[in-house]
């Protein structure tokens, strides 16, 4: 479960027959090759299923497969094709009766997973969620209930609620209007989903002073909610209803005077910015070199998932930066776990798809990133971000052209940040930012990556069965939750050992 994931890279690679690896994604999602003979890639038809998913994932390392999805057709013309469906207990791809094809529309893709529903805060819901995605004017809202032991995970109450009436002008501008499609990448799949988007806008009453209206997402400028997810998509409403804490609708984020200053400073750098580099952070003696030894010597992007004991307890141990953290969120957190990355010293676009400039998809989450060598900022492939981008709202979340965006763009609308720095050092940032890691460069890059979330949130998506990376599925699981208390910050489970 815990071996080094591989994501395909130009040039040959020595395989058996049988293997498989992800290609034009990351190291959970990605395109399916698989070698027969030589590589070659799967073609998408009604037999490729969740159950074909479970025997890739299986095979990667990885607990279970999420989902399927459509992707580019892969380089070359060796390509394959399910004759008929897997059962799901495959040991291989191989033993799922694949055939050479001829012709190919669309290619065959997998998101994999180390989480479980069950290992997830447990859900009480009053309704039925599959209406939130069908019923615009359905609104979910979950509240934390009573701790029952420091051993187990608390339940969230979940409500699904009716929203009221608009009431002001309805004068807020048009966002989906042609010239829009500029902010985005993939613009000739954009056009259908501008027009539909378009053709809502009319039947939604919307407020220009209670929003800022841009070509990508909408920023919230007061408590006014139905205004703004009248436009969104399903999963935009669903994600926006599931970070009311976080934007601060629901619940109240607690008073900056509760913190530290140094849980303050990271709190309302955060808030304003969506970013902030972190600086020495006094990690544990040895730490840097067994992350390092994980990753032993990947070639191409990759992600290594081995137990680090001393992080763990660095992370337990570290109450201004959890503090901070839970603070961001709206108060309750999940931990949900981490891995070491490998970024090569020769990337592109279409191998690391994470160049573009884009946001992940779920959401408001926070990520942390540890450098385990220096990262210069013209050479290292930084990370960058599109500062205060994180506030926005963004309209679709639903494929993954939607969420990919022209650097002019960027440069126009937003002040970026360029995250370099010395080895040991770190940073942290709100990944709905727009973001991107920096193709350009001569230096590889390798990072330990932790992944935060607000704690009812991945509960809610995995119980919907969302195609969607919350939690990042290719991490070592933790999944602590922690709260902010009178008494400081509280995780549960609460007594644990390490080493």
């Amino acid at each position: 479960m815990w071996r080094l994931a591989v994501v395909a890279a130009a040039g040959a690679q020595e395989a058996t027959d049988g293997a498989v690896r992800l290609a034009g994604g990351n190291t959970d999602a990605g395109r399916v090759e698989v070698h027969r003979g030589q590589w070659g890639w799967i073609c998408l038809n009604d037999e490729w299923d969740t159950a074909a998913a479970e025997v890739v994932c299986r095979q990667l390392g990885l607990r279970r497969g999420q989902a399927t999805m459509r992707m580019d057709n892969g380089p070359g013309d060796r390509f394959f094709r399910l004759a008929q469906r897997c059962q799901g207990t495959e040991s291989s791809l191989l033993d799922c009766h694949l055939t050479d094809a001829k012709v190919c529309t669309g290619a065959g893709g997998v998101r994999c997973t180390n989480f479980l529903q069950e290992e997830q805060p447990p859900l009480h819901v009053v309704g039925d969620l599959r209406d939130l995605l069908g019923q615009p004017m359905l609104r979910l809202a979950c509240e934390a209930a009573p701790v029952a032991s420091t051993s187990t995970l608390p339940p969230f109450n979940c409500r699904i609620q009716e929203e009221g009436e608009c009431e002001g002008a309805n004068d807020a501008p048009n966002p989906f209007l042609h010239e829009s499609l500029n902010a985005f990448v993939f613009k000739d799949a954009m056009k259908a989903h501008l027009e539909a988007a378009s053709a809502r806008r009319k039947s939604v009453h919307a407020t220009e002073m209670n929003a800022n209206w841009r070509a990508v997402g909408v920023e919230l400028n007061s408590s006014s909610q139905s205004q703004v997810r009248g436009v969104l998509s399903p999963l935009g409403r669903l994600l926006f209803d599931l970070d009311a804490e976080v934007i601060g609708l629901s619940g109240r984020k607690r008073g900056r005077s509760d913190l530290s200053p140094g849980a303050r400073q990271i709190f309302t750098s955060l808030e304003a910015q969506g970013a902030l580099e972190l600086g020495q952070l006094q990690l544990p003696l040895g730490l840097q070199e067994e992350a390092l030894s994980a990753l032993g010597k990947a070639e191409g992007l990759a992600a290594a998932r081995p137990q680090l004991p001393k992080l763990e307890q660095w992370l337990r141990q570290n109450t201004t930066l959890a503090a901070a953290v839970a603070t961001y969120l709206g108060g309750h957190a999940m931990l949900h776990g981490y891995k070491v990355v490998h970024l090569p010293s020769k990337l592109t676009t279409k191998e690391f798809v994470a160049a573009h400039w884009h946001h992940d998809r779920t959401g408001r989450r926070l990520k942390l990133f540890i450098r385990l060598n220096d990262v210069d900022p013209a050479e290292g492939h930084p990370t960058q971000v599109a500062l205060g981008s994180h506030r926005l709202s963004y309209y679709w979340h639903e494929e993954f052209e939607q969420s990919r965006y022209e650097d002019a763009y960027v440069q126009k609308e937003f002040s970026t940040l360029l995250l370099a720095g010395k080895k040991g050092t770190g940073y942290l940032f709100d990944t709905n930012s727009i973001h991107k890691g920096t193709p350009e460069g001569s230096q590889h890059r390798d990072v330990i990556v932790v992944e935060y979330h607000q704690a009812a949130k991945c509960s809610v998506i995995s119980q919907l069965g969302l195609n969607l990376p919350c939690p990042s599925g290719d991490q070592r699981p933790l999944n602590w939750y922690f709260h902010l208390s009178p008494n400081g910050v509280q995780w549960h489970p609460q007594d644990l050992e390490f080493g």
